[in-house]
C-alpha cells in the first residue's frame, strides 16, 4: 500500500531525526497492517500529493477534506476518523470578548497567509486582519500582545501552543463558527486498492468501535476530546463508490 502524506502537525509530524510519525501515519500502519500489505510511505508537497494520488502513482492519501473537485480522482472512506475546526484565540492575560462573530469586528485578527477558515470571515472586509506566513508565527504574535486575536485550525494551533509551552499564554475564546471539516482517508480511483474499498470502510468503523481512533488521538492531540471526533452514528449509511 503506496501512501504519501504531507507535514500537517499532529496528523504528520516530523521529529528531530526526520522521521515521520504522528495519526495519520499510525493509521495507516493499522490499515495496511489489517489488509495484510506493507505500508509504503513517502513525504511531499500537498500540491504534489494530490497530483499523485489523481495520476494513481500512490494508492491512498489522508488528512483529507471534502470537495466535489477531489472528488472526481479520489473515492473518499467513511466514517471520517478526525475533524477539525476554526477556532479563535486569544491572550489570556489580556483576553479578547469574543463570543459572537460581530465581536470580532475593530479587533486585530491574526491568520496565515493564503488559508480558508469559514464563511464570510474570508470574505469580510470590515475585520482588520494580520497575515503571516505559519501559525507559530501569528500566535507568537499575539503571546506578546501585537494582536487582539488569531483564527486557525484547532487542530494544529492545539499542536503549536502545545509544543511551544504557550498554554499558561493562550486560551480559546467562546465563539464558534458551525462550520468544521471532516479528515477522511481517500483512495486514487486509479489504484487497485479501489477493489478493496468496501473492506477498507470495514477495517475504519472496526477501528472506531475498538476505540483505536480515539487512542490515536488521545497520544498526539490529547486537546480534543471524544464528542468532538466523527461519530458513527453520523454516517450508519457507507456511501457506494461513484463513478464520477
Amino acid at each position: 500500500m503506496i501512501a504519501a502524506f504531507s507535514v500537517w502537525e499532529p496528523f504528520a509530524i516530523e521529529d528531530e531525526d526526520g522521521g515521520i510519525q504522528g495519526i495519520d501515519l499510525m493509521l495507516l500502519h493499522e490499515v495496511a497492517n489489517r489488509l495484510g500489505l506493507k505500508l509504503k510511505s513517502q513525504p511531499c508537497p500537498w500540491r504534489r500529493c494530490l497530483k499523485m494520488l489523481e495520476l494513481g502513482e500512490i494508492d491512498v492519501l489522508t488528512s483529507f477534506a471534502y470537495s466535489d473537485e477531489r472528488a472526481k480522482f479520489a473515492q473518499y472512506i467513511y466514517p471520517p476518523y478526525s475533524r477539525v475546526n476554526p477556532v479563535f484565540y486569544v491572550n489570556k492575560q489580556s483576553p479578547a470578548s469574543i463570543t459572537q462573530y460581530d465581536d470580532l469586528r475593530g479587533l486585530a485578527i491574526g491568520s496565515v497567509v493564503d488559508s480558508r477558515y469559514f464563511e464570510p470571515f474570508d470574505s469580510d472586509p470590515s475585520l482588520e486582519k494580520y497575515e503571516a506566513g505559519s501559525e507559530i508565527l501569528i500566535l507568537r504574535m499575539l503571546e506578546v500582545g501585537r494582536i487582539d486575536t488569531i483564527v486557525g485550525s484547532d487542530a494544529n494551533a492545539d499542536y503549536q501552543i502545545r509544543k511551544n509551552n504557550m498554554q499558561d499564554a493562550i486560551i480559546k475564546a467562546p465563539f464558534r463558527s458551525d462550520v468544521h471539516n471532516d479528515i477522511h482517508m481517500a483512495l486514487s480511483r486509479k489504484s487497485s486498492l479501489i477493489a478493496q474499498h468496501d473492506r477498507i470502510v470495514k477495517i475504519m468503523r472496526d477501528l472506531h468501535k475498538e476505540g483505536f481512533i480515539q487512542k490515536i488521538h488521545e497520544i498526539y492531540w490529547p486537546d480534543v476530546i471524544p464528542v468532538d471526533l466523527p461519530q458513527l452514528d453520523e454516517f450508519p449509511v457507507t456511501p457506494p463508490i461513484s463513478s464520477e
